[in-house]
């Protein structure tokens, strides 16, 4: 508690967003974590995979910009993103390509093609993530290039994983959860991660709306007023 806060006060839920961290994935793929390190001084292309809501925007946030040097981040799902854009990043002493598999289609293929031949002979090293299982691609030259990426498949948390994300999700936005509702949220609520913080965040700024502590009761009735506004 600090000086300042009272016994019972809630705070307003307008702390900034926690940079990509480590931190924010406790115990979660830390070979992972060591071979972004690593990859960044190396040569060879590493892909991420995995299903949806695993965290690989995270990581891939992380590695560009979470520790050392700024690099590039491109998200190949958002509407904005051009294969010019990204062939602008071709020289990058690093880059991350998010969402690859938004790009299965010939055309944007080729341009993976073509950024994947100048990286490799300018020896630098680039980051890319995908899902699991990988679409049908169009052109044969651009997957036999992404099968000779070094691969790290992504998996689901074992459950002491789990309650330590959750713990630390919550943290983020609000007061910290006590073990009885960490074990509530680990057996009952879904895990993908995305969807997981989206509760958590919806849920503590309800908190705060209610000027309530977080417990088990107080998750059930959040779950009901949420439902019913999801119904009117």
């Amino acid at each position: 508690m600090t000086p300042t806060q009272h016994m019972g006060q809630q705070l307003l839920p307008l702390q900034p967003r926690h940079s990509p961290c480590v931190d924010n994935l406790p115990g979660l793929a830390d070979e992972l974590s060591l071979a972004l390190r690593q990859l960044k001084s190396g040569t060879h292309p590493l892909c991420i995979y995995g299903e949806p809501g695993m965290g690989k925007t995270h990581w891939l946030l992380w590695a560009a910009f979470g520790e050392d040097a700024w690099a590039p981040y491109i998200d190949c799902r958002a509407r904005e993103t051009t294969p010019e854009m990204v062939l602008d990043c071709r020289a990058a002493p690093f880059l991350c390509l998010d969402n690859v598999d938004a790009w299965a289609n010939r055309e944007k293929e080729e341009t993976l093609f073509c950024l994947y031949n100048e990286r490799q002979e300018r020896g630098l090293p680039w980051l890319i993530s995908c899902n699991h299982p990988p679409p049908q691609w169009r052109l044969p030259d651009w997957e036999s290039r992404l099968a000779g990426f070094t691969q790290y498949r992504l998996e689901h948390p074992c459950e002491e994983q789990l309650h330590a994300l959750i713990a630390v999700i919550a943290r983020r936005f609000g007061p910290a959860f006590d073990s009885a509702l960490v074990g509530y949220l680990a057996s009952r609520e879904t895990r993908n991660l995305r969807q997981l913080t989206e509760l958590i965040e919806g849920f503590q700024y309800w908190l705060w709306q209610k000027k309530a502590a977080p417990s088990v009761q107080q998750w059930r009735l959040f779950h009901r007023d949420r439902n019913a506004r999801i119904a009117e």
